[in-house]
Parts: C-alpha cells; sequence; structure tokens
C-alpha cells in the first residue's frame, strides 16, 4: 500500500488538475449540471429540501453528508439569520452549519427579509439626496455667477440671439420669469425683448401688448361699474347722514345755549357746567362727523359724475358686467403668459436690431431682480441664493434710510427673520418693525419690554440704527462691524429651518416605507411625501414625471436591457429602482447585493476573529473594538456598492475582505485584484480559477455580478445568488475529491481537510469541537485515543502545549505539520511495514517503515 505522505503529495501537488479529474467524473458532471440548471428554480427553504437531489448536493458539499436525513434540524439551520448570535446556526459550535447558512439566501440576515427598501437601501438614499442636493447647489451657484457675469458685463453679450442660443443663459432667464424652458416660441419670445414697449407699432404691443391692455381695460370697467353701483347707493345714505348731523349739531347748540342760561341763577353751577362740557364734546364729534361725510360725499360726487360721464348708463350695469364677465374669463387662461411677455419687453433694453445699448441689455437693479426671480422659482434654499440674499442686504444699506426699505421687501425681511433666529410664525412684519425702531434707552420700548424673554429681540435691535420713527440717515442703518456680525449670523442659520425640515422629513419616511408593502402603497396618496422625496434624491421633479412612467419604472427587470427602464434612456430612473425592491406585479421582493446578506455577515465575523486571532486581556478588548468598526464598514459598503468597478475603487473593502480570507493585503495588487474580478467563476480556465491559493476563487464566487460586472438582479427571490452557486459546485467538487481519497486511505482524507480548515482555527477549542481535526491533531502528536474523555480545558491546554496556533498562518508550517501527520499515521496505522532486518537485507516482509515514509521524516525539522 503507498504511504499516506505519498499519495497526498501526489493529490496536493498540483490540485488543480486533481481537482479537475474530479470534475470531470461521469456521477460529478452529471450532480453538477442538474444543481446549476434547476437551483434557481428553488424559492423556499421546504422546496429546496424537497428535492433530494439538490439539497444532497449542498450538504456533500459543505461536508455534511451525514446529516441529510436531519431535514427539520437543517431547516432551522438555513433559516437562521446569521446576524443573531443567538440564532440557530450561530449556537452550534460547528462552523459548517453557519456556511451553508450562509450559502444560501434562506436566512434573513440584519433583520430584513422581502422589503420596499432595506435599511442600506434607504441609508443610500440619504446619502444620495444629500449629494443630489449638493451637486444642485453647485449648478446654480455656478449658474447664478455665469448669468450674472455674462449680462451684467459689457460686451460678453452684444446682441439677444446670443442670450436666446445660449442654453444655460437661456434656461436661466426663462426659469425666472416663469416660461418653459422646453416649449416656447423662438421668435415671438425674440420678438418682445428687442421691442420698445412705448411704440404701439411694436412686436410687443401688435402682438400681446394690446391684447393685454385690452384684457386690463375690461377688468377695470368691471371694477368702475362695481365702483359706480356702490357710489349709487353711497350717496343718498351720506346725503340722509349729513340732514341727520346737522339736525343733531342744531340740537346740541340749542341745549348748550338753554343751559348756559341757566347758569348765573343756578344753585349748582358746577353740575350744569358739567353738562354743558358733556355736550360740547358730543358737538365737536358731531362736527367732525359732518365735515367728513360733507368731504365724502364731495370726493364721492365728484367720483360718480366721472364714472357715469364714461360708463353705460346705469340702469345697464348688470347686463354690461355680465357680458364683461364673460370675455374677462376667456382671456383669464392667456393673461399671465401676456403679463410675462410685458415684464421682458420692459425689463430688457435691447435695440430694436437685437444689438446691446451701450448701458447694457439690463441694468443692474434689474438684473437682480431677475436673479432673485429665478430663485423664487426654486423648491428649497441654496447656498447660491444665501450668498445673494447677503449681496442684496448689503446693498441696501448703502442707501438705505427708512426701517420700511428692509421690512417692505419680503427677501429682506426673510433675511433679518433668519439672521437672528426669529423666522417664526409668532413674530410677523410689525414685530421686526417694533424691534427695529426701539429706543433702548427706554426701559418701556417694545425690545426692551419683551427682551428679557426673547433675547433676540435685543440682539437685533442692536444690530441696527434706525431712529423710533423709523428713519436713518442714508448708509448709515448699521456700521461695518454690525454688518459683519450680521453677517456672519445669517450664513450660520440661513439653512438651519430647512435641516431640521429635512431630519422629520427623513423620520417621516421611514415610518412610511414599514407600511408599504406593494409598489401600489407607495404611489399612494398616504405616502405622498415620502414618494416626492424619494424622486428628489436621485434629481427627479415629481411634479414633471407621471406616476405611470414611475410604476412602470420600478416594476421593471434591471437585468433585463430591454425592460422598460432602459427604454427612458435616463440614469435617475436606473438609480431609483436600484434603491427599491419592487418585482414585475408591483410586489416586495428581498434586495439582491454583490453578496448574500449571510455572506456579509460571515465576512464581517471571520475579519474580527482573524484581527483579534491569538490576542488576550486588553489587547483582546481593543483589537476586536478597532475590527468591529472596520467590520461595520464593510457591512454597510455591501449595502452601497452596485457595481464590480465600484468595488473595486474601494480598496479598503477589499483590504477588509481578503483579510477575512487570511490574505495579506500588502500582497495583492490593485491590478490582480482586477483580473480576478473580473474572470468568470465559472469558468475552470478563467485566471482566478487557475490561480496557486484558491481563496481568490473562493472570494470571487461569494459575488453577485452579471456579464457587465452590475448586480446579477435576475437572483433576485432565489435560494442562491449566482456566485454562492459557482461557490458551492467548487465545494462539492473538493468534497469529492476528499472523500475518494478517504476511501481509499482515510489519513489523506483528515490531511486534505485539515490544511483545508487550518486558516480558519482560532483557539483549542475549535480543533476539540470538529472531530475530524481533534483526530489530526491526536495522531500527529501520537496522543492516545483516551484523550478525548479528558476534561475539555485539560485538553484544551494539551493543544496549547503541543501546537502553537500562530503557526497555522505561516503557510510552510501547516505544510510540516501536515507531513508529520501523514507519517504518524501510516506509523500508527502500520502502512507498508517490514523489518529492519529486512529492509537491511533487500528482503520482504510486513514489519518497518516503508521508504517513502523515511524519506518524508527525512524532510521534517518541526521547531
Amino acid at each position: 500500500m503507498v504511504s499516506t505522505y505519498l499519495t497526498f503529495d501526489l493529490v496536493n501537488r498540483d490540485m488543480q488538475k486533481s481537482l479537475k479529474t474530479i470534475a470531470g467524473q461521469t456521477m460529478v458532471v452529471n450532480d453538477t449540471k442538474y444543481y446549476q440548471e434547476n437551483i434557481g428554480k428553488i424559492k423556499t427553504v421546504d422546496e429546496f429540501l424537497d428535492n433530494y437531489r439538490l439539497y444532497s448536493y449542498a450538504m456533500q458539499a459543505h461536508g455534511l453528508d451525514d446529516m441529510i436525513y436531519a431535514k427539520a434540524f437543517m431547516k432551522q439551520v438555513l433559516e437562521s439569520d446569521l446576524s443573531d448570535d443567538n440564532s440557530f446556526a450561530n449556537r452550534l459550535t460547528d462552523d459548517r452549519y453557519q456556511n451553508i447558512a450562509a450559502a444560501f439566501n434562506f436566512g434573513v440576515s440584519n433583520g430584513e427579509g422581502a422589503a420596499a427598501q432595506s435599511n442600506g437601501q434607504m441609508e443610500e438614499l440619504f446619502d444620495t439626496y444629500d449629494q443630489t442636493i449638493a451637486a444642485q447647489n453647485d449648478t446654480l451657484e455656478a449658474d447664478t455667477r455665469y448669468f450674472k457675469v455674462m449680462l451684467g458685463e459689457a460686451g460678453n453679450i452684444t446682441n439677444v440671439d446670443q442670450l436666446l442660443a445660449n442654453p444655460r443663459l437661456r434656461d436661466y432667464l426663462f426659469t425666472a420669469y416663469g416660461i418653459d424652458t422646453k416649449y416656447y416660441n423662438y421668435n415671438a419670445i425674440r420678438g418682445v425683448l428687442v421691442s420698445d414697449p412705448a411704440d404701439p407699432t411694436s412686436f410687443y404691443n401688435t402682438a400681446y401688448g394690446n391684447t393685454l391692455d385690452q384684457h386690463n381695460a375690461m377688468k377695470t370697467e368691471d371694477s368702475e361699474l362695481a365702483e359706480r353701483l356702490s357710489l349709487s347707493t353711497g350717496i343718498p345714505t351720506l346725503q340722509a347722514s349729513l340732514v341727520l348731523g346737522q339736525q343733531k349739531k342744531t340740537d346740541l347748540e340749542t341745549q348748550i345755549a338753554a343751559k348756559q342760561a341757566e347758569l348765573p341763577g343756578s344753585s349748582d353751577p358746577a353740575a350744569i357746567q358739567s353738562q354743558i362740557d358733556a355736550m360740547q364734546v358730543e358737538l365737536t364729534k358731531t362736527v367732525e362727523a359732518i365735515q367728513t361725510d360733507q368731504t365724502t360725499l364731495a370726493t364721492s360726487q365728484t367720483r360718480y359724475t366721472e364714472l357715469d360721464g364714461r360708463l353705460v348708463p346705469i340702469a345697464q350695469t348688470a347686463e354690461r358686467r355680465a357680458e364683461l364677465a364673460k370675455l374677462i374669463a376667456a382671456g383669464a387662461s392667456d393673461a399671465p403668459y401676456l403679463g410675462l411677455m410685458k415684464s421682458l419687453a420692459e425689463d430688457f433694453k435691447f435695440n430694436a436690431d437685437g444689438s446691446v445699448p451701450a448701458g447694457g441689455a439690463v441694468t443692474p437693479e434689474k438684473l437682480l431682480e431677475i436673479v432673485g426671480g429665478f430663485f423664487n422659482k426654486q423648491t428649497r434654499i441654496t447656498h447660491a441664493e444665501a450668498m445673494f440674499n447677503q449681496e442684496l442686504f448689503e446693498q441696501e444699506l448703502k442707501t438705505a434710510d427708512n426701517v420700511s426699505d428692509f421690512i417692505d421687501d419680503p427677501r429682506l425681511l426673510k433675511y433679518i427673520r433668519v439672521a437672528f433666529n426669529l423666522d417664526k410664525a409668532t413674530v410677523v412684519k410689525s414685530t421686526i418693525e417694533q424691534i427695529l425702531t426701539s429706543d433702548l434707552s427706554d426701559p418701556n420700548s417694545y425690545a426692551n419690554r419683551f427682551g428679557e424673554t426673547n433675547p433676540e429681540y435685543l440682539e437685533l435691535a442692536k444690530a441696527f440704527n434706525f431712529n423710533t420713527d423709523g428713519t436713518v440717515a442714508a448708509g448709515q442703518a448699521q456700521d461695518g462691524l454690525q454688518t459683519s456680525s450680521t453677517r456672519s449670523d445669517y450664513m450660520s442659520r440661513w439653512d438651519d429651518k430647512q435641516e431640521a425640515d429635512l431630519d422629520k422629513a427623513i423620520k417621516f419616511y421611514k415610518l412610511d416605507l414599514t407600511a408599504v408593502t406593494t409598489l401600489d402603497d407607495f404611489l399612494s396618496a398616504d405616502a405622498n411625501d415620502s414618494y416626492k422625496f424619494a424622486l428628489e434624491a436621485v434629481g427627479l421633479d415629481p411634479t414633471t414625471v407621471s406616476k405611470l412612467t414611475i410604476k412602470s419604472a420600478l416594476k421593471s427587470d434591471l437585468s433585463d436591457p430591454n425592460s422598460y427602464i432602459y427604454k427612458l434612456k435616463d440614469e435617475r430612473f436606473i438609480s431609483l429602482a436600484k434603491l427599491f425592491n419592487f418585482d414585475s406585479k408591483g410586489g416586495v421582493t428581498r434586495q439582491v447585493l454583490l453578496q448574500s446578506n449571510a455572506a456579509i455577515t460571515n465576512v464581517a465575523k471571520d475579519y474580527i476573529l482573524r484581527k483579534s486571532r491569538f490576542m488576550e486581556g486588553d489587547e483582546l478588548t481593543a483589537a476586536r473594538a478597532k475590527a468591529q468598526t472596520e467590520a461595520k464598514y464593510y457591512t454597510d459598503a455591501m449595502q452601497r456598492i452596485g457595481s464590480r468597478d465600484e468595488l473595486l475603487a474601494d480598496r479598503k473593502t477589499l483590504d477588509i475582505l481578503m483579510i477575512s480570507k487570511g490574505i495579506d493585503p500588502s500582497t495583492v495588487t490593485n491590478d490582480f485584484l482586477k483580473e480576478a474580478f473580473n474572470s468568470d467563476p465559472a469558468d475552470p480556465e478563467s485566471f482566478v480559477n487557475t490561480q496557486t491559493d484558491k481563496r481568490f476563487a473562493q472570494i470571487v464566487g461569494t459575488f453577485n455580478f452579471d456579464a457587465k460586472g452590475e448586480i446579477d438582479r435576475s437572483s433576485a427571490g432565489e435560494a442562491q445568488n449566482g456566485g454562492e452557486v459557482v461557490a458551492t459546485q467548487d465545494l462539492y467538487v473538493r468534497q469529492m475529491l476528499e472523500t475518494q481519497q478517504g476511501e481509499e486511505n482515510p489519513g489523506v482524507r483528515l490531511a486534505l481537510y485539515f490544511e483545508r480548515m487550518s486558516d480558519s482555527i482560532t483557539d483549542p477549542y475549535v480543533i476539540l469541537g470538529d472531530e475530524a481535526l481533534m483526530e489530526f491533531f491526536r495522531v500527529t502528536f501520537s496522543l492516545p485515543a483516551e484523550i478525548g474523555n479528558m476534561d475539555v480545558d485539560q485538553q484544551a491546554k494539551i493543544v496549547e502545549k503541543k501546537l502553537d496556533l500562530e503557526d497555522l498562518a505561516d503557510p510552510e508550517k501547516v505544510k510540516k505539520l501536515v507531513q508529520r501527520f501523514t507519517i504518524m499515521y501510516d506509523l500508527e496505522n502500520s502502512v507498508n511495514t517490514a523489518s529492519a532486518v529486512s529492509i537491511l537485507s533487500g528482503g520482504g516482509g510486513s514489519a518497518g517503515i516503508s521508504s517513502d515514509t523515511l524519506w518524508a521524516l527525512s524532510q521534517i525539522r518541526m521547531s
């Protein structure tokens, strides 16, 4: 019989060839083909357990063929949540159960099963929202700067066509005025911009102005008809009031005269005088009322005469107003657009030939007004707008001479409220005015009276120099220090409310998504705010994209290049779809990741073990804490990374992955990783499968890429991801190799098994908990079989004494250990032995040590 060492060496010397031989065996080929063709059809753990060929294949792949009968037990294993230390599989000491659970998608890892959005996707959505807002802010800031430079400096725009033919300038202008940026009449807009509104024959007036004037004239006429009708009843009322007032005046004068006559002979002149004084006060009020009525009557009669002279007879008022109502309603829909055209014609100063006059196309004041109009059309305030508000405020400071210059401008009023933390519903325009006009030396001033409970009031009052009547010398509303302080306050607070609103939106979004169990739920009115938030996160405008489009996009199969979503030719829809888990029927499914959730959990756990391997005490505590933080980075990265290129660009993630498999990242180049991850794990001749170190093939096999390097979403809801299918096939071939070798020589199987498992041994109890590893250890160090009867802790001490576990991290020392085992195994089992005399004399026999065993012994130098 050939020695254990020689047999092992023959198999292990060219492992790739050995595995290829096994893989080519008819039974292995048939079983592997069946597994590959049918595992994708399995959707539930019960279906898997009921298909004996698939189930037994996977069990053999993981070295659990002796447990194939225990289906109820294995169901608990497969459904275990590996992220939960107390789950069934994690409570078992044999890592093989955790490994097989990690290879399938039956368990629920990270507490997530089928859901509209996983926690990782949700966090990615929030990150995407922040990135989108930041990108939009950068774009707005750049576009605003560009628009101001191009229109504000002479020579940049020399004619109207340069403005309209420049998409960047045109879109900015149209947005500011509320003109559709996609559908517009170029010639009409151009004609308006070069028109003189004062010229009745200009394009503006003939095309729009006259119609607008007629519409406004009709509205004015209707208003005047209503005014005359009111005056027609109001004038008689005033006249009647005057008659009554004159009568009351006469009566009071008569009563006062009578009382004055009583005074000389009165026994109580003080009482009489008191009555006279009261009547005199009443007389004064009556005279004032008469004077007011007389003035109002005169004005009303003049206005009535004016209106009556140019309006239809009053008897025809109702008929005429009814006619006007129809005409006004007919033109109401066009009026806003006509008004826009009027604004364009009045705001811009292009010459009739389209050239720019010496003073520029717009005045500096009008340019700022246009920029303000652009920002008014935005749904949120950006840093660009905050800077604009600051500029506007400081420009107003140069000329302002009254508090009204600030509080009558909505934008400047908002600026003040934000800068001084007064942007609250309880603080209105009049509140700001009273604070700004407070005399801080007067304890009864508004700011002083309410400043104790509202310190912001005092802060605002101190920041300006207005008099109590609201006036101030032009340009003296603030000094330099006050302006600097105000600027600092505003720039630190401009987005506080927005950030608070965002936090609230995120909170409600999370609540909304827990109730979403179908795509229709997500599109319903109940989830409208969250629906808008999700679209805005990827840069889609909920007001311009139909829900039908979104529904079709989210139901699309991202693994099918012919699906609806790719016909939209817009990456934003693809980004949105990747953040949700809806199937083709609108139901929710499990998120498909680059790795299965269980595999991700295993990498994290293995990484922590590797980084804290063989450590004790404080060193162990510190190393484990650091490793846990880095492992979390990996699990978070796997939630957000969506392609092979993204993975290869994240070296930190790759390093964690390699360390978890016992690979030193410093020995692996980026080029090697790129080639490895671009290999086809299903092709035995691919780059990764022809490497001596098979751990790289195992790593690549756990990932779920399609041909383009994207996540293979076709595996959604399946029992295994594509990478895990290949990994299972590789494990099956390896197990068949070990099994077949074990049928000839159990020692070879033990040697192959130990070599494969040595890298995962972290402490003596791993050896003690694995019967095969323990047998390898016992034989290697010539220990009696009865060692298994000893106390477990005593056994652990023997392991530590005999074997330096840190040596297992050194491939050369592992190789020598395996060599020693094969020799000791043959000695213990008397393989191919002969007597020393026979060997020396060249004769045959059955006692002694074989020549190849002696050669193997000569090669071993155990430290």
